[in-house]
């Protein structure tokens, strides 16, 4: 199907270069007419010229795509010479080249098609992994071209479309004619410097090779490609011939070698093909070890003393901001990229400059108290036993404290919570302070502000728990109306606790000798709720009696047990309302599940209970329900899963609750500002063209889209994907063209991405980080969502933001297997939990990873390696040029990874 599509693009192609309107169709003008001696200098002319205005340097080793693009504007133009009737100037063949094509018989173009065929054919056959040639047979080839190429040049008069195709071809047939030779000369100048007794005829060869790429280089500012294209194949032949004295050939065995010369830990196989020096550590040095960089390339190259360009050795930078140079990080070992490489809660400057300690080692004096808690307990970091006491600092009882604000805006009159305890180790790791989803806390009548539910793994014999509370905000609630509740969760019962009230601090306090949920509540308002009656009384024929206490002993009053719908409440009660320790709940007596979902009333209400209870020094005697479910809710706790399949219908366990979201949202920067590559329609061709002369072909075939697509899907397909991510990546850009900008996906890129090492590193260290916060805080998923206005003060989100590195797929094999024109660095992610529980101490759920990318180009893009390629600069017009009014949209493509998780409480 690819190929009929691709036939078809050129048969438009074509059609459009030979009969488009407007001076856009690519032909060749007067041939065999009275203008043609007259004009016949004006291609040769303007090619020269714009090729002159191409940009020759290329920071990249792979110079196979350059060579795969102008097969493809060789097909082109071999198509428009043969409609177009174009001619050739013989005089341009020349020496052995002129005498085959004679004997042969050949015609101008038969040869000249026969030279695109090899030139295919070596393109496929003498590339090793895109950076060298196995031999100059490319490179010979490539010449012969160009004396055709010009032979045509210099004889036709071709209109501006085909001289910038022209132009373009030539571009990059020397562009990877320098790319070739400037990886393959750096390769032998290794060699070289190495070599002992054939040191000096290796040089010699050497020597020639880079003095004939000058000459090249030389001839090509003096507008006489040919020889140029000659130099460069000579250079070619030296290197090869100074490979063979050193022992070496370019072959497929090459770049395999798992030899270490130098000892670095990379093969030499892979430091020749990278760019780097095999003999030599330290290759561009810059003070940091070719192994130290290379686990970072996409940030520093081993290649480059200065990578970003500023003027600072990469040795010198801090790029990971700790406060800890490159070349220190290296000294101590350290992670370049991470601040925290220990992770022990300090970032590595400042264990090195001010606390004293190992930044690669979490407890540097081995006595089970990282450096982190260390400097929290304020013991020396360098002493198992700070005050020599003989025990050691991680054994010994501290007093400590742990604060949580707790303000909300729905919420707002406690404002802190405080919990001090003695324990073992630093309580900031054991201990979690959180707002409650448990409904039977938080809808509670007379609560004030936002319950709290405290656990911790430490041992402890009693702790203070203190309330700050807002004054201003409490209402009609007095000061000293303010009590201390603590839900007592094994006998399902609400306790008073002695609490201390401080008016001048605004704090309300209380001890205890155990954690759970606790709740500050208005006494009034609570104790008039629980001891208010309810009033039952009715009369019918069928009566039972129900004791209510009145104030009179031995007190009975009738009470009607109709139960129209027989659903065991009676019709009473579910009309004159229940009492609870939530409020009043009232039910329909004509239903029998008034909520819908699927189960009773009285199933969800319970029966009638009647006790005396104690709470704040007050006897209060009780009768009402305590609901395992409201009859009027069919999702009682609000988590989205129906009362009659939720295991805990009164505690959310929330689904699909977001425990995590990258600075830059889909389509957004970290400012809310629409991201670049997401724009479009907002470049005028005067400013394309003045981002680089190059894109001239593209806006003159701009009249033509269906061209520009070609050129886009022939260049991902040929040079950036392969197998079945060559259909992912044609899917993608026939989504483009269709201009929905809706979000796309594709299992084939998820399955791809999923399996990606890196992708791999970061769903399991969010995995870990996760599981490890559930069994601190006791299961409490919803102290974990994410929420954008408290991030900064979120630790986990602050744990994962610091040490997690996203996805990014930028290695040779993303680069030609299909990653790299698809995602490249993933935009952002975000995380959620789904399908969450907690059972019998144990919890379990899934976790999903949603990675997105833009699928669309920005101005850097097309200011580094992007806009040497014509496919690339074919994709920028299409978005970005006005003239299109926006018709092609970028889009979000997003990778969904669901992974399942448990651990015990």
């Amino acid at each position: 199907m690819k190929n009929k599509v691709k036939s078809m693009l050129s048969f438009l192609l074509i059609f459009t270069m030979v009969f488009g309107a407007s001076g856009q169709a690519a032909a060749a003008k007067g041939n065999n007419n009275g203008n043609q001696g007259k004009n016949k200098n004006s291609s040769e002319e303007n090619v020269k010229q714009w090729l002159s205005e191409y940009e020759f340097y290329e920071d990249t080793r792979f110079g196979k795509m350059y060579d795969k693009v102008a097969i493809n504007e060789l097909k082109r133009f071999a198509k428009v010479i043969k409609d177009t009737n174009a001619t050739f100037d013989s005089k341009a063949l020349e020496g052995e080249f002129d005498k085959t094509v004679k004997q042969k018989g050949l015609n101008d173009l038969d040869s000249f098609e026969q030279l695109i065929n090899q030139y295919e054919q070596a393109v496929q056959e003498d590339y090793l992994k895109g950076v060298v040639l196995k031999s100059d047979r490319l490179l010979d080839i490539k010449h012969k071209l160009t004396i055709y190429l010009w032979g045509y040049i210099n004889k036709n008069d071709f209109d501006a479309p085909t001289e910038v195709l022209l132009a373009d071809i030539l571009f990059n047939f020397y562009l990877s004619d320098k790319i070739v030779n400037k990886n393959a000369i750096g390769i032998l100048k290794d060699i070289a410097d190495q070599s002992d007794d054939k040191g000096n005829r290796i040089k010699a060869h050497l020597n020639n090779a880079v003095k004939m790429t000058e000459k090249g280089n030389e001839f090509l500012e003096k507008d006489l490609p040919i020889p140029a294209s000659k130099s460069y194949q000579n250079a070619y032949k030296q290197v090869s011939f100074g490979l063979e004295k050193a022992g070496y050939t370019f072959n497929k065995e090459f770049f395999e070698s798992t030899a270490d010369s130098d000892g670095d830990t990379i093969p030499d196989g892979k430091e020749f093909f990278e760019g780097m020096n095999p003999f030599k550590k330290d290759t561009d040095g810059d003070g940091l070890k070719d192994n130290i960089e290379y686990e970072v390339k996409s940030v520093i190259s081993p290649t480059k003393y200065d990578t970003d360009g500023n003027g600072i050795s990469d040795a010198d930078e801090d790029s990971d901001e700790d406060g800890l140079s490159n070349k220190d990080e290296q000294t101590y070992k350290t992670n370049l990229m991470k601040k925290d490489s220990d992770q022990d809660g300090l970032t590595d400057g400042f264990e090195v400059h001010q606390f004293k300690t190992l930044p690669n080692k979490a407890d540097t004096d081995g006595d089970g108290l990282s450096d982190g808690d260390e400097y929290a307990l304020k013991t020396n970091p360098n002493a198992a036993d700070s005050d020599g006491d003989g025990i050691e600092d991680s054994q010994k009882l501290r007093k400590q404290s742990i604060r949580k604000s707790l303000t909300q805006p729905d919420q707002p009159e406690i404002k802190s919570v405080e919990v001090e305890f003695s324990a073992k180790g630093n309580i900031h790791n054991t201990t979690r302070i959180s707002s409650t989803n448990n409904v039977k806390t938080t809808n509670l009548h007379g609560i004030i502000g936002s319950p709290v539910s405290i656990t911790t793994k430490s041992e402890f014999e009693k702790a203070s728990i203190t309330f700050t509370y807002d004054e201003a905000k409490l209402g009609d609630t007095a000061e000293n109306d303010l009590g201390v509740i603590w839900y007592n969760e094994e006998k399902e019962m609400y306790e008073g606790l002695d609490a201390v009230l401080d008016a001048s601090k605004n704090t309300i306090s209380v001890e205890t000798t155990h954690f759970g949920e606790f709740l500050v509540v208005d006494k009034k308002k609570w104790l008039e709720f629980w001891s208010r009656e309810m009033d039952y009384s009715g009369v019918d024929g069928e009566n039972e009696t129900l004791a209510k206490r009145t104030g009179e002993e031995n007190s009975q009053v009738a009470i009607d047990t109709t139960d129209s719908d027989g659903d065991g409440l009676y019709d009473i009660y579910e009309t004159k309302g229940m009492k609870t320790p939530y409020g009043i709940i009232y039910s329909d007596p004509n239903k029998k599940d008034t909520d819908g979902d699927g189960l009773t009333d009285g199933e969800e209400m319970g029966p009638l209970q009647s006790f005396t209870v104690n709470i704040f020094g007050v006897t209060i005697h009780f009768e009402g329900f305590f609901p395992t479910s409201f009859p009027d809710k069919k999702d009682s706790d609000g988590d989205g899963k129906p009362d009659n399949v939720d295991s805990r219908p009164l505690d959310a366990n929330f689904s699909d609750t977001v425990i995590f979201q990258s600075d830059r949202p889909e389509g957004y920067d970290e400012n809310g500002n629409v991201a670049n590559d997401m724009k479009t329609n907002d470049y005028t061709e005067d400013e394309i063209k003045d981002l680089s002369w190059m894109f001239r072909l593209q806006l003159l075939e701009s009249s033509f889209p269906s061209i520009l697509f070609y050129e886009f899907e022939d260049m991902s397909t040929s040079l950036f994907a392969m197998g079945d991510m060559e259909d992912v990546i044609l899917d993608m850009i026939n989504h483009f063209r269709d201009g929905t900008g809706t979000e796309y996906r594709n299992q084939t890129l998820t399955t791809e991405a999923k399996e990606h090492e890196t992708t791999k590193a970061y769903v399991e260290f969010v995995k870990k980080a996760l599981v490890d916060e559930l069994k601190k805080n006791g299961g409490n998923l919803a102290a974990l969502k994410f929420d954008q206005s408290t991030k900064n003060t979120n630790e986990f989100y602050n744990y994962i933001q610091r040490n997690a590195s996203y996805p990014t797929f930028s290695t040779w094999n993303d680069r030609i297997g299909g990653l790299t024109i698809t995602v490249n660095d993933t935009w952002g992610n975000t995380v959620s939990v789904k399908d969450f529980s907690v059972e019998n101490n144990r919890f379990k759920g899934v976790m999903r990873v949603r990675l997105y990318d833009h699928f669309g180009l920005d101005q850097p893009d097309v200011e580094k390696v992007y806009k040497n390629l014509a496919g690339f600069r074919s994709w920028f017009v299409l978005q970005h040029f006005d003239e299109y009014n926006g018709k092609y949209k970028p889009f979000v493509t997003v990778m969904e990874i669901d992974v399942p998780f448990e651990g015990d409480l």
